[in-house]
């Protein structure tokens, strides 16, 4: 009996390992088809040709489009290259941090560009979700950045600015509708967050504001 017991739990556990592995390639094929096609034009009969399964095994492991997208979105996700926090956090002064950084998103956005390009966040949560993430965590780290330089807490004004041209829609606007280059869009996007940081933030309502009061 104990030998049975074993045999049974070593096959269930084979079993759950190659179902996830079967999972895994049809995620896979999926985030192909999404950068090469977009997600609207993705059918699941396509899924299974690309993955080289049956349909109701498509199906079987996804029985709904939020589970193959969280799935497809984290096999993404998974393989984007990290942020290199240390090295930016520990870099010789404000400028060097910053040149990290934008190079580090760089990095990133265009490992994302075939599935953001299609701007789709609005109609997939998942997409949404982690577009999402990815800004919590720019502008978590450009608080971190300035108050580790500048040894003080940034105005909220500075960091919303700093994480708009970190963007992906920023550098996708400059590098593919501007065509500039990758140095070109870099030199931009670092201009644009050293003067935010340089210079006290102003709205023109304020200043309006203010002519009128004299």
């Amino acid at each position: 009996m104990p030998e049975r017991k074993t045999r049974r739990k070593y096959d269930n556990a084979s079993r759950r390992q190659k179902r996830a592995a079967l999972g895994q390639r049809i995620a896979a094929a999926t985030a192909e088809l999404h950068a090469s096609q977009g997600p609207a034009e993705t059918s699941y009969t396509d899924i299974a040709r690309q993955a080289g399964v049956s349909l109701p095994t498509v199906y079987s492991h996804f029985p709904s489009e939020e589970a193959l997208f969280q799935s497809c979105t984290s096999h993404v996700a998974e393989r984007a290259p990290a942020l290199p926090l240390d090295e930016i956090l520990e870099a010789e002064d404000l400028t060097a941090a910053l040149e990290l950084l934008v190079m580090a998103m760089e990095r990133q956005h265009r490992h994302y560009e075939p599935w953001l390009a299609w701007r789709m966040e609005g109609y997939i949560d998942t997409l949404a979700e982690m577009s999402a993430r990815i800004r919590r965590q720019q502008s978590d780290l450009i608080a971190r950045i300035l108050a580790r330089f500048l040894g003080k807490g940034p105005a909220k004004a500075t960091i919303a600015g700093c994480e708009t041209l970190l963007s992906f829609d920023c550098w996708h606007r400059l590098v593919r509708g501007h065509g500039l280059s990758f140095r070109a869009a870099r030199k931009i996007v670092l201009q644009g967050m050293r003067s935010l940081i340089e210079s006290p933030y102003k709205s023109p309502t304020s200043n309006h504001s203010r002519r009128h009061e004299t």
